[in-house]
């Protein structure tokens, strides 16, 4: 749920071609509704904001007008889409003609795949004036409705060089993960109906609560709210429970002493020690192993050496997640056996997160040398989004590279924008239109 005087600022600010008492409309309306608004927040914060939603979605369709489904649908983008859905296009059907309702309508219509509608409402926001990040919204769904030329145009008039921070959080907002209290929610939800084995996310959603592509904190009220549940539920005495709050207590620190981690590990008799073993579940294995060579208690060569084998174990029921720690280990360590993982993953288990690594292994060792190569064109159309294949398919083909290479490498920088210079950006998206542009 977006926080509210925030968004209410936001509405406010955006809403010049509303009417002119749209401000004083907006303040008293929420003034006279106060309180169900504070209730909705303090169940979200309890880790129910589903109930919280249900008041929002509930007093907006009580009241019934166009202000209230557009105040409430701005709070619910990011936590309830159906809701924000339906409210914004009610409000748009009651004010088709304000540029702020509008674009709320357009992104809807944008995140919900109705790329024409959304192309049609983006053209007259920006008509208004409005913010130049939107054309490369626009430049987004005339690609997905084949409009290339127009889409190239509609990328060039974003300025990306001058308002790329403002492109990166357009294309966030579209694509990017609901708010962390909304995804808190909906794991305690599946906790409470019995899948204990969710506190790993939940707890690890706690320590990395991230609001989008950039920005994560540690949740230390929700954090502590969600380890005694896991308490209550697994036991103090549970070796889950144990393992979870161990890393919680180490994680949660700014500072780390390395002699702070040492004497926690030796202590569980985890990791690290003589007779240590590895936490049963292999996230939480994976990162005390990153903490413990990030204090420098211990290399991955020694890890592999000490766990290899509990590992491989793992890997006999599929256990995913010891597989990407396999693949750190080997990673960091240089060890050759890591192409071989990373086509265990892939050829056999079908999993899509290791294509891409099988991929560059085929490349480098140069058994990948066409853009058409079965095994690159199979993974692909597993996993169409996958920015790795695409740029890897569209370095295969040198000068035959073509427009559909260069689109599907566009489509999925949208997706979720690749990393340049160790920070997620759309440089590699700009660097797609440019090409495009040249060849049209």
């Amino acid at each position: 749920m977006r926080f509210f005087y925030l968004t209410l600022f936001l509405v406010v600010a955006a809403a010049p071609c509303l009417a002119a008492d749209f401000a004083t409309d907006a303040k008293a309306w929420y003034d006279q509704h106060t309180a169900v608004f504070e209730e909705a927040a303090k169940l979200s914060a309890e880790g129910y904001p589903a109930a919280g939603n249900e008041m929002l979605v509930t007093l907006a369709d009580e009241d019934g007008s166009p202000l209230a489904a557009y105040m409430v649908a701005n709070i619910l983008y990011d936590s309830d889409p159906a809701a924000s859905y339906r409210l914004h296009l009610r409000a748009f059907q009651a004010w088709p003609q304000e540029p702020a309702v509008t674009l709320e309508a357009a992104l809807e219509q944008h995140r919900r795949g109705e790329y024409a509608a959304a192309v049609f409402n983006y053209r007259h926001v920006l008509a208004t004036g409005k913010g130049p990040q939107y054309s490369a919204l626009l430049a987004d769904c005339l690609v997905r409705t084949g409009r290339l030329k127009e889409a190239v145009e509609a990328w060039s008039q974003a300025h990306h060089p001058t308002y790329h921070a403002a492109i990166d959080a357009a294309i966030c907002s579209i694509y990017g993960p609901l708010a962390p209290i909304q995804r808190r929610g909906d794991l305690i939800a599946k906790i409470e109906a019995g899948d204990l084995t969710k506190f790993t996310d939940l707890i690890l959603l706690d320590l990395t609560f991230d609001t989008d592509w950039w920005s994560a904190k540690v949740y230390d009220e929700g954090l502590d709210q969600d380890l005694k549940r896991a308490s209550q539920s697994l036991g103090r005495k549970d070796p889950r429970y144990q393992a979870l709050a161990l890393y919680a207590k180490l994680a949660r620190r700014n500072e780390k002493k390395p002699a702070e981690v040492q004497q926690a590990l030796l202590e569980a008799k985890l990791v690290i020690g003589p007779d240590a073993g590895l936490p049963a579940d292999s996230r939480i294995a994976r990162a005390l192993c990153e903490l413990a060579v990030t204090a420098k208690l211990t290399t991955p060569a020694n890890l592999w050496a000490a766990y290899e084998t509990t590992l491989r174990t793992r890997l006999e029921t599929q256990d995913r997640d010891a597989l990407h720690l396999l693949c750190w280990l080997a990673a960091a360590n240089r060890n050759p056996v890591l192409g071989s993982l990373n086509q265990l993953g892939w050829e056999e288990w079908n999993d899509t997160a290791f294509a891409g690594s099988f991929m560059i292994d085929l490349f480098r060792d140069k058994k990948l040398t066409s853009p058409d190569d079965s095994q690159l064109m199979a993974a692909l159309a597993v996993s169409p989004d996958n920015a790795t294949l695409c740029k890897l398919r569209i370095a295969l083909a040198g000068e035959n590279v073509t427009n559909e290479m260069i689109v599907a490498a566009i489509k999925a920088e949208y997706r979720k924008l690749s990393v340049n210079a160790g920070v997620r950006d759309s440089t590699t998206l700009n660097d797609l239109f440019d090409a495009l542009g040249k060849r049209l």
